[in-house]
């Protein structure tokens, strides 16, 4: 059959269906007429991720935890064995597109993990159609979340109640709704504006009062307090941070569930063994730094990615350096090539003045905020970010970025595996410029 048009593909898609089906996976046998199953959407691209590799395409969904996974091929032993590699990654569903197949095949595919077998004739506006109606189902995922856990601090969300060991603690709606936000972004500094969109729904406007008005209520009856926070802590000029850790429970802990979480954590330590060992092997920093993001992207952990350097010039102005980046324009790169002062209008400075993490689910809505920031995220169609500032030699030496085109923020178990990321490539980095210092010996 031939392959859909990236016009069909664009006419058909809509913003529900984008927001539905992102991110997505493409595994497609090379030269099949599923691989040209494929739309540009913006500066990105639908799937966003395409490979002929079920390998890669099982990691990739499993750490980006992809709402939908398509496989197509020229026949059915290519096709299944993609399948059954892939469905041992994770639960998302898997569609299988643009194949030549029997009913005894199509069949044989279902029982192997596929979720649905679409007709490979079915035109842009069908398959959007059921690929959509499948992505909206995997959203339900989200809900399997029954629990959060913090310390003696129990959050049930179906139930809207929260426990501190044995007692019942009395919210109100909007505190317990800024509560479980703020735990869900558990040991992250988390902006004003970032908590008043998410909780409030506000897009606009000064709700700083409001805000602090409810964080004062609920550390009141948590029996906590700002000079000496045991729950939540204020970052001057920021925003927010509930500092324990945060585990997240579910109600299905069948053999399944506990498999593919398995799978996951196995995925992560290979990924992160095989940066460390690059690391280590690299020459000087900007060698180390072009491993990091080009790994990032390449292992699918994020869109894109950024390292910068803080730059301290001769009259004392403090500038954020480019060292590298993968998955952003020539034309961004031009933009930024003389770096960008460490003030007003850049999310980055706050990553610079407070050394904490920052995270944002859509960056391009704080124009009020960060304009040349929300700016230039906008132009790349980039929006959820989590910042971490790189510490090296006592300081810190610059930042890591990874930028998702999404607009739902990293969950917390991705955001600790980056922050993990980032506490080796600070390691990597201590180590290269201290032996640079020294310099050769001998």
């Amino acid at each position: 059959m031939p392959a859909l048009s990236e016009s069909a593909l664009l006419r058909a898609l809509t913003p529900r269906d984008l927001a539905a089906m992102t991110p997505a996976v493409l595994c497609a046998e090379a030269g099949s007429a599923a691989a040209g199953i494929h739309a540009n959407v913006g500066r990105g691209g639908w799937p966003a991720v395409r490979t002929d590799d079920a390998t890669r395409a099982a990691h990739t969904a499993s750490v980006r935890g992809a709402r939908l996974v398509l496989v197509g091929g020229s026949g059915f032993g290519w096709v299944a064995q993609a399948v059954r590699k892939i469905r041992t990654a994770g639960s998302f569903p898997i569609a299988v597109v643009a194949t030549e197949l029997s009913d005894a095949e199509a069949v044989g595919l279902l029982d192997s993990g596929a979720t649905v077998v679409i007709e490979p004739r079915a035109g842009a506006r069908e398959l959007v159609a059921r690929l959509g109606a499948l992505g909206r189902g995997a959203g339900e995922e989200d809900g399997q979340v029954r629990w959060l856990q913090a310390e003696q601090m129990r959050v049930d969300l179906t139930a809207r109640r929260c426990l501190l060991g044995p007692d019942r603690i009395d919210l109100s709606t909007m505190e317990f709704d800024l509560l479980a936000f703020l735990m869900s972004r558990a040991q992250q500094v988390v902006p004003l504006a970032e908590i008043l969109q998410q909780v409030w729904r506000w897009h606009q406007g000064d709700g700083a009062n409001t805000l602090r008005l409810h964080i004062g209520r609920i550390r009141r009856k948590l029996g906590d307090t700002a000079t000496s926070p045991r729950w939540i802590r204020s970052v001057r000029g920021i925003g927010y941070e509930f500092l324990p850790a945060v585990a997240e429970l579910g109600e299905d802990r069948s053999e399944e569930r506990l498999r593919q979480s398995i799978a996951v954590l196995n995925a992560q330590a290979d990924a992160l063994d095989a940066l460390v060992t690059t690391i280590g092997a690299a020459p000087d920093v900007p060698a180390i730094a072009e491993t990091v993001v080009q790994w990032a992207v390449a292992r699918g952990f994020a869109d894109a990615a950024t390292i910068f350097r803080m730059h301290v010039g001769e009259t004392g102005e403090s500038r954020a350096v480019l060292v590298a980046s993968a998955g952003m324009s020539a034309r961004w790169r031009q933009s930024i090539a003389t770096g960008h002062p460490i003030g007003e209008g850049f999310l980055g400075a706050q990553v610079y003045s407070s050394g904490e993490v920052v995270q944002l689910s859509d960056m391009s809505r704080l124009v009020k905020r960060f304009p040349v920031t929300a700016r230039m995220s906008a132009a790349e169609d980039l929006h959820s970010c989590v910042l971490l500032p790189l510490q090296a030699q006592g300081r810190i030496w610059g930042d890591l970025a990874f930028v998702g085109r999404t607009v739902r923020a990293f969950n917390p178990s991705r955001t600790a595996y980056l922050r993990t990321v980032a506490g080796v490539v600070a390691l990597g980095l201590s180590a290269r410029l201290a032996h640079e210092k020294e310099g050769p010996r001998g």
